[in-house]
């Protein structure tokens, strides 16, 4: 969020989608406002959750539009180059001249392709859907491992936690963290590869420039 300090980096930006990932503020002041070790531990468990839980939810969004536009352009592909073959079949069976449509649409039915290639929509939707799984199931192992500690430590009136069980739980909030910081990087970095590789392939097919033709 531009003018706030969110305590992690914003790993992704301009991905040309609906808006950016980026992480929640650090509750800071609200960790300075509480009163005792517990309340400070359910401050931060909730704002680990949130950081987890917007990352899941953004990727399944940008899943469904992926898959949307994916399926749109596979079944224009097919039916374009399906078209294109039936035109000149037509022709000859008929008995008329050479039809030039078919050429066309086959054109066209490999430009879709193209499309669908270097906008990484079919590859796009796939990686999204294998990310906020991954989340789902980090986040799913940290409230699993929370209750079992929760479980397992007495919680004393006083509201203090002994040094181990405290070490123990912000242990947990970290592991958390950083595997949603690792998830989101790991994805960013495959869309990067693709995209890097997709215009190089564009750029190798283009040739060089005019003016370095020899």
């Amino acid at each position: 969020m531009p003018g706030r300090d969110t305590g992690t980096p914003d790993v992704r930006i301009g991905r040309g989608r609906g808006r950016d990932l980026r992480g929640r503020p650090f509750p800071g002041a609200a960790l300075e406002a509480t009163g005792g070790q517990r309340e400070i531990l359910r401050e931060l468990r909730a704002w680990a959750e949130r950081e987890a839980e917007d990352a899941i939810e953004w990727y399944l969004n940008d899943k469904r539009l992926k898959r949307r536009g994916s399926r749109v352009i596979s079944a224009l592909t097919i039916l374009l180059a399906v078209a294109g073959t039936l035109i000149p079949l037509a022709s000859v069976v008929s008995g008329g001249p050479p039809q030039g449509w078919g050429y066309v649409l086959l054109a066209l039915a490999a430009g879709c392709k193209g499309f669908d290639h270097f906008f990484g929509l079919s590859s796009g939707w796939m990686r999204d859907i294998t990310a906020a799984h991954a989340l789902r199931a980090e986040l799913n192992d940290f409230r699993m491992a929370w209750a079992a500690e929760q479980l397992r430590a007495a919680e004393p009136a006083s509201g203090t936690l002994d040094p181990a069980a405290l070490e123990r739980r912000l242990a947990l909030l970290t592991s958390l963290v950083e595997a949603v910081r690792r998830q989101v990087e790991s994805e960013t970095a495959e869309w990067l590869s693709e995209f890097r590789a997709t215009a190089q392939q564009l750029q190798d097919h283009a040739g060089p420039p005019p003016g370095e033709r020899v």
